[in-house]
């Protein structure tokens, strides 16, 4: 039998180089952060909070090919690990001190 740390799994799994999302520009940054990140975790986003001066055109195509090269990809790899780990019976253990 061996044990793992969920919490170090998890950090380990953060910064593993597949995971890791590449340099962006400021308006292709603003694009993930105020707006993919937001409406992927079911936020609602008025068209009026959205500060249209904060990214061009290029800025949306290089946010679609990374998500299609990048996000989608980790999208099923991050779905593969998660079946894996909801597969691994849990079993309940003690801290030992001394």
């Amino acid at each position: 039998m061996f044990t793992v740390s969920t919490k170090q799994l998890v950090d380990a799994i953060a910064e593993a180089a597949a995971f890791r999302l590449p340099e962006m520009s400021d308006g292709t940054a603003y694009l993930y952060e105020e707006l993919y990140v937001r409406l992927s975790n079911g936020e609602e986003i008025r068209l009026s909070e959205v500060d249209w001066e904060s990214f061009d055109l290029d800025d949306v195509d290089i946010l679609r090919d990374l998500y299609s090269d990048v996000l989608e990809a980790n999208m099923f790899r991050a779905a593969s690990i998660a079946e894996i780990l909801r597969s691994i019976t849990p079993v309940a253990t003690g801290a030992k001190f001394v």
